[in-house]
This record gives C-alpha cells, sequence and structure tokens, in this order.
C-alpha cells in the first residue's frame, strides 16, 4: 500500500456501516465502490483488516468472492459471509 489515507478512509467507513448493520457482501461492495480503480485484492485484504482485524489468511480466501471479478475461481456469496461471520455477522436482512 502506498500510504494513501484513502485506505484508513475506507476502512473506518466500512467500521461505521457495520456497526449500522451492513452485513459482508454490504460492506465489499462499499470497499468496492470508495476505493474504485484502486480496488483490488491487496486494497481488499488491507482494508477488512484495518477496519476488522481479520486475519490474512482469511481475507486471502475472501478476496476470491465471485461479486469482486477478480479473475480468479470464486466462491459464492454464502461462502463470502462464513468466512468473514466471525468478524461481520450475517446480515438477516440480505446485504
Amino acid at each position: 500500500m502506498d500510504n494513501d489515507p484513502i485506505y484508513e478512509s475506507v476502512a473506518a467507513d466500512l467500521k461505521v456501516a457495520r456497526d449500522e448493520g451492513a452485513g459482508a457482501l454490504e460492506l465489499a461492495r462499499l470497499a468496492q465502490a470508495r476505493l474504485g480503480a484502486r480496488f483490488g485484492a491487496l486494497s481488499f485484504i488491507a482494508t477488512f483488516k484495518m477496519a476488522f482485524g481479520i486475519p490474512v489468511e482469511v481475507l486471502h480466501r475472501a478476496h476470491a468472492w465471485e461479486g469482486f471479478n477478480l479473475g480468479q475461481v470464486g466462491i459464492s456469496d454464502a461462502e463470502f459471509e462464513g468466512l468473514l461471520a466471525g468478524w461481520i455477522p450475517v446480515n438477516p436482512e440480505g446485504s
């Protein structure tokens, strides 16, 4: 990461959104939208680690979520939410 304050800003926004009830899918889309062209595997891992303290190993698997379209074999919405459920409760209303 290039010490750009945008990553810390996005991490702060993710914390607020989670506290307001956003689920993992909604938070992932928020990070992707906020980071725009800067979004990728490393920025996803960095911002979610900063925001929620999720271990890198978990985030490494989670970044394969099919919703990101990052080119690798994708994991489903349910698997993505399951991986992050210890840090981001599943949103019962759907994300």
